[in-house]
């Protein structure tokens, strides 16, 4: 295949060599311009053009700020072998650890056993409110006051927290439903990445009032699987589950990352014993959930630290479960969700008897 003519001069089918000379020069001041309308382009107001002739015959053009080098080669092989010094010496030089990166909370958040009190201070976990906004019933959590702001106790953080962990570790492990919600604004990345990582489900907009309590209205048409111990989908019942109102499922734990804003959630969990873990400050009520976590609810890296501690666990405790699953035994009790199957085949059959006796009957009237 014929290559384009970079300098866009058809070339002439009886051209002497003379013409195709001229051609050629023509396109190199056609280059030339480009180059020189590029570069004012870029640095409307260059220095002088200077040129220089270093010891290894390579030249180097400085217009301004750019420098493009123009080294010449002797062969490809040459090419070939500055190519591999250069990617050797890159290797050389002053290698930076310990660099902070603000993804590696959400990545690859640490673990229970791996939290420390500087990890958490690091964190702003200790930083409260302002005195003025301080909430009574969270005293005990207080460690004292700095500039008007009151600092939380890290040594009670430090227990909640692993207290927290191992309740929803225990939780995972029991296959139960772990439900994540966060409703302020920069927290979806958060809340969908602790979801999925805990295996759970997730809340990031906002908590729609009635979702427990009117939940068989709000949630009673949504789709619904049955799987066995190892998750995988029993095809058998879905046509049964997808005939005709399910029974709205409901979470075994709540993990609330901002209490204020989700009093009605709370509120709901409570009326049906729902158990809930939720990040405390120094202006909410402790009551408000089952297990509490003080901590600083207004930094995005305390609220990421202490999410992602909470979904490792649970990450954990799946696993776990798989493990058992694959021996053969299930870590919950299975035997009310099999008479559940058994009762919607059963509903299924019936309505599909129903129907049927429903049109047989009018094919007999239209008769």
């Amino acid at each position: 295949m014929l290559a384009k003519n970079p300098s866009g001069i058809p070339p002439a089918p009886h051209s002497t060599s003379v013409d195709r000379l001229r051609a050629l020069e023509e396109a190199v001041n056609e280059t030339e311009s480009f180059v020189e309308n590029l570069l004012l382009k870029h640095n409307p107001d260059p220095a002088p053009i200077t040129t220089q002739a270093p010891s290894d015959k390579s030249t180097t053009l400085a217009y301004g700020q750019i420098q493009i080098p123009q080294t010449s080669f002797q062969d490809f092989a040459d090419f070939h072998n500055r190519k591999k010094a250069a990617r050797k010496n890159a290797k050389h030089g002053t290698k930076l650890v310990g660099i902070y990166n603000p993804f590696t909370l959400l990545s690859n958040p640490p673990s229970a056993d791996e939290v420390t009190l500087p990890m958490l201070l690091a964190n702003q976990t200790h930083l409260g409110h302002h005195t003025s906004l301080w909430n009574p019933a969270n005293s005990s959590y207080i460690f004292g006051v700095r500039e008007g702001i009151h600092i939380i106790s890290l040594d009670i953080t430090y227990a909640y927290l692993k207290r927290a962990a191992k309740i929803v570790h225990e939780v995972a492990f029991r296959g139960g439903i772990i439900l994540f919600v966060g409703t302020r604004r920069g927290q979806t990345d958060l809340v969908v990445r602790s979801a999925k990582r805990a295996e759970g489900y997730h809340i990031f907009d906002r908590w729609v009032p009635g979702t427990l309590t009117n939940g068989q209205q709000l949630l009673g048409k949504c789709a619904v699987k049955a799987v066995d111990i190892l998750d995988e989908e029993l095809v058998q019942y879905s046509q049964s589950l997808s005939d005709g109102d399910q029974t709205a499922i409901r979470p075994d734990l709540v993990i609330c990352l901002n209490a204020p804003e989700n009093e009605v959630c709370l509120h709901e969990c409570g009326l049906f014993t729902i158990p809930t873990i939720g990040i405390v400050d120094t202006d909410v009520n402790p009551s408000w959930v089952t297990y509490p976590i003080p901590a600083n609810d207004d930094s995005h890296r305390s609220v990421a630290l202490i999410a992602g501690v909470l979904s490792r666990a649970a990450e954990d405790g799946q696993r776990l479960r798989r493990q058992e699953a694959l021996k053969g035994t299930a870590t919950y009790d299975t035997r009310r969700a099999t008479r559940y199957l058994k009762d919607v085949e059963v509903i299924a059959d019936m309505d599909a008897a129903n129907a049927k006796s429903g049109a047989e009957k009018r094919d007999r009237d239209r008769a």
